[in-house]
């Protein structure tokens, strides 16, 4: 029935930045970025906003956009954390110290007692991740 989930991240004006930033962090390629002003000219108070963006990494899809101006109240409670699992411990580590940065870590990375290594946080453009890494079980 479902195929896969594709989560939609929103920002404040800085949509263009973080999915730079993003496509750094995971080593991942935008594949596609429209700006408000490239899809309607005439009705758009900040034409340079990005109303719509595709960052490809691997085989997962981010989509993002900056929200309308009469949408920048948008909450910043936290509703949604992504969870992502990685297959290395190397690969956690990086992403982990690259997303930490000026960010809000709520729990270092650290090994847990489901034999991971894990982290939460908060990024800098106030998106909630988990990272984890399910380590290989001994048998």
């Amino acid at each position: 029935m479902l195929k896969t989930v594709t989560p939609y991240l929103f920002f404040k004006g800085n949509c263009k930045e973080a999915v730079e930033f993003y496509s750094e962090v995971f080593e991942g390629k935008v594949s596609e970025m429209k700006t408000y002003g490239e899809v309607d000219e005439k009705s758009v108070d900040n034409p340079d906003r990005i109303i719509h963006a595709r960052l490809e990494v691997d085989d997962q899809v981010f989509m993002c956009s900056d929200v309308p101006d009469e949408d920048l109240n948008v909450r910043d409670n936290r509703n949604v954390y992504l969870v992502l699992e990685f297959d290395s411990e190397e690969a956690i580590k990086d992403v982990y110290e690259k997303l930490k940065a000026d960010g809000d870590v709520q729990m270092e990375l650290a090994d847990m007692f489901w034999g991971a290594k894990y982290a939460k946080l908060i990024d800098k453009y106030n998106i909630g991740w988990d990272l984890n890494y399910t380590k290989p079980q001994n048998k």
